[in-house]
């Protein structure tokens, strides 16, 4: 009898170890030794000339960034946002490239045109002429906030305060997905699905473009904002409005790389120039955007 008990607990013990072994999303990537660890490197900083820099894009056809400037409201059509071009070394080009608009945020390039999230509706402008070409209304939305745009031209867009996420597809809008959202705000396509970052659930999620199954690859984010694929392959950037940056590892694990909440200096929707290995990060309400390099900690 003493010997089926003995057996009873080990046996336990065992599935205990191996139950908290399945729950390595989210954690700390510190806790694997084996895992690379990296670190953020400031390359350069800009004048402090935008108006609450939302968002930024790497434009890989011009070498050039865009910068969204949402101008203070966040839901106010006031008509005093605009985009700024930029050099890929901080240089303001053109502070007021396009105005026209309230309070762009989220940006997404294809075949030529800017796309530019804004309250309530798409703003498309033609890159080469620098002209608003068309105005895309969101029916029903309240805060359209990021965008990605797949390889056919498919516009995804998060509404964060009516927690939906629209398709805009061959001229159409539809409301693409609305269950099991909270607060959606960063979007990225990658491959087969769209990853999220969340406000509200606080998590790092993959959504199946075909089943619209909602994953999540990690937890904890906080105020998730921008999402970028990093140089090492598999790893992606993820940001806390508030001033943080995540390295999600391919396990779903992570680690911050930024905190500049002390300082108040916000992480918003990043971009990563892979040919450059440089990490560009609109600071909100410091009106600069910084630029980092990811390198790989020695020892």
């Amino acid at each position: 009898m003493i010997k089926y008990k003995i057996l009873s607990v080990v046996l336990l013990l065992l599935l205990v170890s191996c139950t908290s072994k399945k729950k390595k999303t989210g954690e700390d990537a510190g806790d694997a030794a084996a895992v690379k660890k990296f670190e953020l490197v400031e390359a350069w900083k800009t004048d402090t000339l935008f108006r609450v820099p939302e968002s930024v894009i790497y434009d890989r056809d011009n070498d050039v960034v865009y910068v969204s400037n949402l101008n203070y409201e966040p839901r106010v059509k006031d008509g005093n946002g605009f985009i700024s071009r930029m050099s890929t070394s901080g240089e303001i080009l053109d502070l007021k490239w396009v105005e026209d608009m309230s309070s762009p945020k989220g940006l997404g390039i294809y075949d030529g045109k800017l796309y530019v999230s804004d309250i309530d509706e798409v703003i498309v402008i033609d890159i080469t002429k620098g002209e608003i070409e068309e105005r895309i209304v969101i029916e029903g939305a309240k805060m359209i906030n990021d965008i990605s745009i797949d390889d056919q031209g498919n516009v995804y867009v998060s509404d964060s305060d009516n927690n939906n996420i629209f398709l805009i597809s061959n001229g159409e809008v539809n409301n693409w997905l609305s269950e099991g959202l909270n607060a959606p705000n960063g979007l990225l396509v990658d491959g087969d699905r769209l990853l999220l970052a969340s406000m509200g659930s606080q998590d790092f999620a993959a959504i199946d473009l075909a089943t619209k199954e909602i994953n999540v690859i990690s937890d904890s984010i906080y105020a998730g904002d921008g999402i970028a694929r990093a140089s090492i392959p598999d790893h992606f950037l993820v940001t806390d409005w508030n001033g943080q940056v995540f390295m999600i590892y391919p396990d779903g694990s992570k680690t911050i790389l930024l905190d500049t909440r002390e300082e108040e200096t916000g992480a918003a929707d990043i971009d990563f120039i892979l040919e450059k290995n440089l990490l560009l990060i609109p600071t909100f309400y410091k009106h600069t955007v910084i630029a980092y390099k990811l390198v790989e900690k020695e020892g």
